[in-house]
């Protein structure tokens, strides 16, 4: 349910605001955020995965445990709020593209009546 959240309101929430403000696709960095979380927590669980499938095979540990489900969720679950960190800070360090007012119009002089003989 907390990933729902994340997913689904504060990081294209928050990359929307980021991204606005300095002119760059708002679309483009939320897939980054969303991509990154994801991606994230798919290498922590498969990596963990892998250990303790090795665990399994060479240490004889039980083949279900609920500890360490939680475990690698909570872990999964850190690198993801790390990995969006890591973008948003990209993002942020991005100067903001300000729009500077246009100069006014250089002074027109009337021509003098001597300067016309």
């Amino acid at each position: 349910m907390l990933e729902l959240y994340f997913l689904l309101y504060r990081i294209p929430r928050m990359m929307t605001k980021l991204a606005r403000e300095r002119k760059r696709s708002a679309l483009a960095w939320t897939f980054i955020a969303l991509g990154a979380w994801i991606g994230s927590e798919l290498v922590v669980g498969i990596a963990l995965g892998v250990f303790y499938a090795i665990g399994i095979e060479f240490w004889g540990w039980p083949e279900r445990s609920t500890g360490f489900n939680y475990l690698t969720y909570f872990l999964a679950l850190a690198a993801a709020l790390i990995s969006v960190t890591i973008v948003t800070r990209i993002l942020s360090r991005q100067p903001k593209q300000e729009i500077l007012p246009v100069p006014p119009p250089p002074p027109e002089f009337p021509i003098a009546e001597r300067w016309n003989r």
